[in-house]
């Protein structure tokens, strides 16, 4: 068997940049000042936070970022920006291994986003011939809109892009619709003790989903240790004991100092849809965001989410702020697996 080296990749001739491996903790301050600067320039809602992003890295599932990331930088400059591989059993059966390249626009046309994508696929193979498996395997890549250098790397690499996500506005607070819940539901927060029943039902809500990780991969430690999660905030709808429907919510500071809210996740089992529950509980959610002083709201959609989940948040009056796309390819070697 050849072995696949996952070697640091040549910094641009003239570029003066040198790509090293993650050191540890200390590192993301610097990734999070790069990704935040990118999002400012591409108009992406979603804030990135230190702590958050500390959090992330400490519960990466199937990802050692010791092995599976590094990062850009110049003399004297700060981080420039930094590369992730992770992989994932999905619930359709098919396996990903996905790309994950972040470039600060400092960096943009110095070969920096390339670079990463390309050292990613090296050890995404890496890791595939230490994880083998029979399922159909993807390279995953991710590029919001206006992200004109992942892009462009990944396309040039061979990526198709098969599926569109969007981040839905909503600007104010103001007309909350007033919805009825259905015969035998009720909203409320759930109990400490109840909430790995409430995790367990997001798990099989999302089952279903384009892209959805096995459930071994979703672990509540992860959900109840985010320095953002608020018991709550977290609005559920009950029949009876048994949590049916969810919205998960966090306070974010926006960019202009205001509190903003994100609706993380909206999510209603299979055995309760099509009775508004999801919409009761985005109402009472924007009820409760506004009550912590939340001036807008905002949320993340796979535009082409079966349960028309677009409509859905159309109807609560939110709108698309901006989009992004996933890429895939084929895992180099199993293009003709069945």
């Amino acid at each position: 068997m050849t072995t696949i080296d996952a070697a640091l990749p040549l910094a641009p001739a003239g570029s003066g940049i040198r790509f090293r491996r993650w050191q540890g903790v200390e590192d993301i301050a610097g990734m999070a000042a790069a990704n935040a600067a990118l999002r400012r320039r591409i108009g992406v809602l979603e804030p990135i936070d230190v702590e958050v992003m500390r959090h992330a890295y400490t519960h990466l599932v199937n990802s050692d970022p010791a092995t599976d990331c590094i990062l850009a930088e110049r003399s004297g400059d700060a981080t420039l920006g930094y590369a992730r591989v992770e992989w994932h059993d999905l619930t359709d059966g098919d396996r990903t291994f996905d790309v994950i390249a972040i470039v600060d626009p400092a960096a943009w046309g110095l070969g920096v986003a390339g670079a990463f994508v390309q050292w990613a696929e090296v050890r995404a193979q890496q890791l595939a011939r230490e994880h083998p498996s029979n399922r159909t395997t993807h390279l995953t890549g991710y590029a919001n809109r206006g992200d004109v250098e992942v892009t462009a790397a990944l396309e040039a690499m061979g990526y198709l892009a098969v599926r569109w996500d969007a981040e839905m506005l909503r600007p104010d607070m103001a007309d909350i619709p007033a919805v009825d819940l259905a015969n035998g539901y009720h909203l409320r927060a759930p109990e400490a003790a109840e909430l790995p029943a409430v995790h367990q039902m997001m798990v099989e809500g999302f089952a279903e989903h384009w892209g959805e990780h096995e459930a071994e991969d979703q672990r509540i430690e992860d959900w109840l240790d985010d320095p953002r999660f608020r018991r709550d905030l977290v609005v559920v709808a009950w029949v009876g004991a048994r949590p049916a429907s969810l919205v998960y919510n966090i306070i974010e500071t926006a960019p202009d100092g205001t509190r903003r809210g994100l609706l993380d996740a909206v999510v209603t089992h299979p055995d309760h849809r099509r009775r508004g529950l999801a919409r009761a509980a985005i109402a009472r959610s924007l009820e409760l965001l506004r009550d912590e002083g939340a001036t807008s709201a905002y949320l993340g959609v796979d535009t082409d989410n079966h349960n028309r989940a677009l409509a859905l948040y159309e109807a609560c009056g939110f709108r698309v702020a901006s989009t992004s796309t996933t890429y895939r390819k084929p895992m180099p070697g199993t293009e003709d697996r069945p």
